[in-house]
């Protein structure tokens, strides 16, 4: 590392406002670029294949027609897969962990299965039960699978008699993922920490919840002990949504959860900083992805599972009023965020940063834009807008505990992360940049 970065990072410490942090972006500019004196690094670079296509159901996919995993291949170290767009058939591996390979569940799973291995690339394999709301139930009937949402409430509780085999359908399910995709890297619950968070900290559900990771990822390590397992978490949940905070409840209950490696999912886009007031990426301070380990200096080497800022501003339709641009950004916020992320990941010698993700996963425009309330299915309202009928497609079918802007805010949460825009054109503030580290080699 150049030794001048400290000293330049200690003396903007020193001062505050808009002209420090710009002296300090063009800083990063400059000292973090391949040009500047970097010869290697110590990560690898991930990037995941997702888009949302309008009205399909479900609308999330893994490398949609005319976005394959070889053209996600060529940006990445390692190809990271989110499958819970297919739901989990939870009846079926309550019974067993070998489901018959003629399934239409099994069938859709193992051709993404096939895709992603098919790219010669590592996996990096993401999966989870609930956050808050529990992922979708795959119904199987006959040949065809439908995913049913509403199956169990937000923050269902673990000690009801009704998911009494949970715990056996997940840990069959995921030791069924890892021989099927055989991942290098297997997150077996994401952000693992939002159900303690959301549902209630301490409870006698919550312990059932630990059970049922901990049996999961027992699983996952007797299907392929080589593979590295562990759950991620949410940071800012962790930092008790401040950008300086530092929830040490609730990470004393994460050591229940045995792991790997320290995953981490990201996202300071959308943390207050004060009423409706949103953080940009030059607030964020020097310690914020390695505070855990600061504090820890025990726990595992960090894996940033998923991360991503967003290059468009998000305006939201909610109960009548549209609040627009309500989380502003633009390109020169995904750039410094960019910036911030490979830089400390150097400091804090990260062992891989997964970006959210190759493509914007909604076309740019939709982001900004406050759609008209259309009831389906004829969404009159929408004069033929397919981005006007998906979004309200979500607010007609929501979730578990969900409200109509909620909906709208997870549709566009993460639409503008990408590296590239919705049809695949590079986007040069951080599409650049990520090419060029990519392109050194590996400590």
């Amino acid at each position: 590392m150049n030794s001048v970065k400290p000293l330049v990072l200690f003396a903007c410490a020193c001062f505050s406002g808009r002209k420090c942090r710009t002296t300090l972006l063009l800083f990063w500019l400059a000292l973090t670029a391949p040009a500047g004196g970097q010869t290697s690094r110590p990560f690898y670079m991930s990037v995941s294949g997702i888009q949302t296509i309008p009205l399909n159901n479900p609308p999330y996919v893994n490398f949609p027609a005319g976005f394959t995993p070889q053209a996600v291949a060529g940006d990445t170290d390692l190809i990271a897969v989110f499958p819970e767009y297919l739901g989990i058939p939870f009846d079926l591996f309550a019974t067993t962990a070998d489901p018959p390979s003629s399934n239409p569940w099994v069938l859709q799973m193992t051709a993404l299965a096939n895709q992603a291995k098919a790219t010669g690339k590592p996996i990096l394999l993401e999966t989870s039960l609930i956050r808050q709301s529990p992922v979708g139930k795959a119904i199987i009937s006959g040949s065809t699978v439908t995913l049913d949402s509403g199956w169990a409430p937000a923050c269902l509780d673990f000690t009801q008699p009704q998911y009494a085999n949970l715990t056996t359908a997940y840990g069959n399910y995921a030791n069924w993922m890892m021989r099927t995709f055989m991942p290098r890297y297997y997150v077996v619950m994401v952000e693992a920490n939002l159900y303690w968070a959301r549902c209630g900290g301490s409870t006698a559900s919550w312990l059932k919840f630990v059970n049922l990771y901990q049996n999961a990822y027992q699983q996952a390590k007797a299907a392929n002990a080589a593979s590295i397992v562990f759950p991620s978490f949410k940071l800012e949940d962790i930092y008790g949504q401040t950008l300086n905070g530092f929830d040490t409840v609730q990470w004393s209950a994460m050591a229940s959860l045995p792991r790997d490696r320290l995953g981490l999912a990201i996202y300071p886009f959308g943390m207050q900083v004060g009423n409706y007031v949103f953080a940009n990426p030059y607030q964020l301070p020097s310690d914020y992805l390695n505070r855990i380990r600061v504090l820890y200096p025990n726990e595992p080497r960090i894996l940033v599972t998923e991360t991503g800022w967003n290059r468009e501003s998000m305006s939201i339709t909610a109960d009548g009023p549209c609040y627009q641009k309500l989380i502003y950004s633009d390109p020169s916020f995904a750039a410094a965020y960019m910036n911030f992320l490979i830089y400390y990941g150097y400091v804090a010698n990260v062992e891989a940063i997964s970006w959210w993700s190759d493509r914007d996963l909604i076309l740019a425009s939709a982001m900004s834009k406050c759609f008209p309330y259309a009831p389906p299915p004829a969404y009159t309202a929408c004069d033929g807008d397919i981005w006007c009928q998906a979004i309200n497609s979500a607010k007609y079918n929501l979730p578990p505990g969900g409200t109509d802007g909620y909906a709208e805010i997870v549709f566009k949460a993460f639409g503008a992360m990408g590296l590239r825009d919705y049809t695949g054109n590079p986007k040069p503030e951080v599409y650049n940049l990520w090419r060029q580290f990519l392109a050194l080699p590996l400590q």
